[in-house]
């Protein structure tokens, strides 16, 4: 017997648990899926099954690109009582894991590494100790060494059997996995031709009473079979072994699985899903069948073993191990149809949530299920952080629940829920609403008109909004757009030009601030143009004059929609033309709306800032009487012959026949018919401003 190793335990729960549930709640269903959206979220999910929702001490962290470490870990796994969760090299591909982890494994729990430092690199290490963990590494120069490190730490008993596999595929140990980590048996790796001296050390000090050779004589030769047997000469060893990966499984199947309840199904060309699962498999000692999913029919040593449990009466619950592409639903149908069993779903309970505020929402059931717990629900932030529900209480016999849990308004959250394993429903996204919400009616008109909340809230539909006439009466809504991010929304609605109405809004049973009331103004026939943008602000001309219009009769947007203050107003011609005074920036484009007594004026008129005058001049070289080269101190994209303006030494306008650049604005190219030795004058604006002085020069006849 070799000394007691002390073992550092590991495990976790699952981040997310998505299911496939067929049949009821009631009844047992035809078969459950686990998976995510990735090998991580896929071995996330099955921990979170295995652990049925509750905090874990310990967990193991293997690779999800290298097999070999981690193939040795199954049997540590359950020894620990530890989920498997898969990560990758880095912080950086291992983050969902990582944060699973955090939410889920308790505070001071233990971590197990499975592989050295280049399969899973030191800052994972180095993350998990700053977060609190306890952490130990299981890994060697190479696959074989950290092997002999994990088989060691099993401590099993004299004579316990063992398992020699492939340490070069995958498929044969994956196939033996569950058996080995139920029934607590080592998986000893080992080369084709040549037993690894660990392996040797191994089996000499601890006798095994049997040994299983996995695997044809192409993947072990037979030399290995006589070695080991002059090592263990009291050693029964027995060999599982067919033409491919899945007649060898067929084989291991018939011996050590002849009636199963639960069965597996995972894919036989990756092993991360099938290994994440294999804990789970050992949890309920079944067995975890390979498929082809490439091929369009099992293999078939898979559906005579199937065939042959069908004909001694089992009927076993059929579980998958990732997502539709690894395990296609044609694999389903066909495993259903051996055993006589419909893969087809009469539906899922339905799941609604209503009422959120910041303590917590409630959760509908049809039809009712009594005895959900907080564990029951999971519950996620639009960052897809974890919150913690604190309670679920019910007083109806579970048709309704009031879910706690510390929520912040005008927030959005993902809930979910399980039961028995299945999820319940779909997920049922949710924004708490702010009670201190304010709403204001803006740009009435007699097809509708604008509202602007306080704060954003997302997803508002005409469900949302009431529309009444002063006598009361409900006025249809028939649209709702959003913009703004929920900021502001626009309503259609056929009004009256002269009537008032007022407005309602609701949000998950809440009152959204207190309803305004607006009059549709008459059309007003007034138009407006935009002149010298700068960094300070515009003006406004009006196309007959009208008086009186202050800051709030000007709406300023920015490109991306966002308000702008206009912070003053000012009218030195009886209201002919406004200087409009706001912060604007150089480069950007801006859109202006005006409006009186309820009615916008004229269209909403769009303006770009040019970049300071006084920084920009202007060059001009390369004379020729077909053109020349304008440079600009700093770049200015977009220019055409519009912003160019050419002069004769009489003062008349010549034609600029085209504008080029190719430098991204610093440098353009003007093409014109000139005449040697005459003068001509280049004036550039942009945005309505004058670019730098007017630049003079003369075409020089050629030589």
């Amino acid at each position: 017997m070799k000394k007691k190793a002390k073992l550092t335990t590991a495990a976790v729960t699952s981040t997310l648990l998505i299911f496939t549930m067929v049949g009821s709640v009631q009844a047992k269903p035809n078969y459950h899926r686990f998976f995510g959206h990735d090998r991580f979220q896929t071995s996330t999910a099955i921990a979170q099954q295995e652990s049925q929702g509750k905090q874990m001490q310990n967990v193991i962290l293997a690779s999800a690109y290298s097999f070999p470490d981690a193939l040795s870990a199954s049997t540590l796994a359950t020894k620990l009582n530890a989920s498997i969760i898969l990560v990758g090299s880095d912080i950086n591909d291992s983050q969902t894991s990582l944060d699973y982890i955090q939410s889920h494994l308790e505070a001071g729990g233990n971590v197990t590494i499975i592989g050295g430092t280049g399969i899973i690199n030191k800052r994972v290490e180095q993350w998990l100790h700053k977060a609190g963990y306890h952490v130990s590494r299981m890994g060697g120069l190479d696959r074989y060494i950290t092997n002999s490190i994990i088989v060691n730490n099993l401590n099993v008993s004299t004579g316990t059997p063992v398992i020699i596999a492939s340490g070069d595929e995958f498929p044969d140990a994956l196939g033996v996995a569950s058996l080995a980590a139920s029934k607590g048996w080592p998986i000893l790796l080992s080369g084709p031709n040549q037993l690894p001296e660990s392996v040797k050390d191994f089996v000499t000090k601890d006798q095994p009473t049997s040994i299983y050779i996995i695997g044809g004589k192409a993947v072990i030769n037979d030399t290995l079979t006589t070695t080991l047997q002059s090592l263990v000469p009291s050693a029964q060893i027995q060999r599982y072994g067919g033409v491919d990966r899945f007649e060898t499984l067929s084989q291991i199947l018939t011996k050590f699985y002849p009636n199963p309840t639960q069965i597996y199904l995972a894919n036989g060309y990756d092993y991360a899903d099938a290994l994440s699962g294999s804990t789970l498999a050992a949890q309920n000692n079944a067995p975890i069948l390979l498929i082809d999913p490439r091929s369009k029919q099992l293999p078939p040593s898979i559906r005579d073993y199937l065939i042959t449990i069908r004909n001694t009466g089992s009927n076993p619950q059929v579980n998958v191990l990732g997502g539709s592409v690894g395990v296609p639903d044609w694999v389903i149908d066909q495993v259903n149809e051996i055993f006589g069993n419909s893969a087809t779903s009469p539906g899922a309970v339905p799941l609604t949530v209503s009422n959120p505020s910041t303590t917590g929402v409630t959760v509908s059931l049809s039809p009712a299920i009594n005895g959900l717990t907080a564990s029951n629900f999971t519950l996620l932030n639009s960052s897809g952080t974890s919150i913690a529900v604190t309670g679920a209480t019910t007083s109806n016999g579970g048709a309704t629940y009031s879910i706690s849990a510390a929520l912040t308004a005008g927030q959005t959250y993902t809930l979910t829920a399980n039961y028995g394993g299945n999820a319940l429903g779909t997920a049922q996204s949710f924004t708490v609403p702010s009670f201190n919400q304010t709403i204001v009616v803006t740009s009435p008109s007699t097809t509708g008109f604008t509202v602007g909340l306080s704060s954003a809230l997302n997803g508002l539909s005409t469900s949302n909004f009431t529309l009444q006439t002063s006598a009361g009466y409900n006025v249809p809504i028939t649209g709702v757009t959003m913009a703004n991010g929920g900021l502001t929304y626009t309503i259609n609605a056929a009004l009256s030009a002269g009537q008032t109405y007022t407005l309602t809004a609701n949000y998950a049973g809440y009152s959204l601030g207190t309803a305004p009331s607006f009059t549709v103004p008459s059309i007003y026939s007034q138009t407006f143009t935009i002149s010298t943008p700068s960094t300070i602000g515009v003006t406004v001309g009006l196309s007959s004059a009208l008086n009186g219009l202050t800051t709030s009769n000007f709406i300023l947007l920015n490109s991306a929609g966002y308000s702008v203050p206009v912070t003053s107003v000012t009218t030195l011609n009886g209201g002919a033309t406004y200087s409009i005074n706001a912060a604007l920036t150089a480069g950007q484009t801006y859109t202006l709306t005006v409006n009186y007594g309820g009615s916008v004026l004229g269209t909403a008129q769009r303006f770009t800032v040019p970049y300071s005058i006084t920084s920009e001049t202007i060059t001009v070289s390369n004379l020729s009487t077909t053109g020349f080269k304008v440079g600009l101190s700093s770049a200015l994209n977009g220019l055409s012959t519009s912003n160019f303006t050419l002069l004769n030494s009489l003062g008349n306008q010549i034609t600029i026949n085209s504008v080029s650049t190719s430098d991204g604005g610093s440098t353009y190219t003007i093409s014109a018919a000139l005449n040697a030795g005459q003068t001509y004058t280049l004036m550039v604006n942009y945005a309505g401003n004058n670019l730098a002085p007017a630049q003079s020069f003369v075409i020089l006849a050629a030589n």
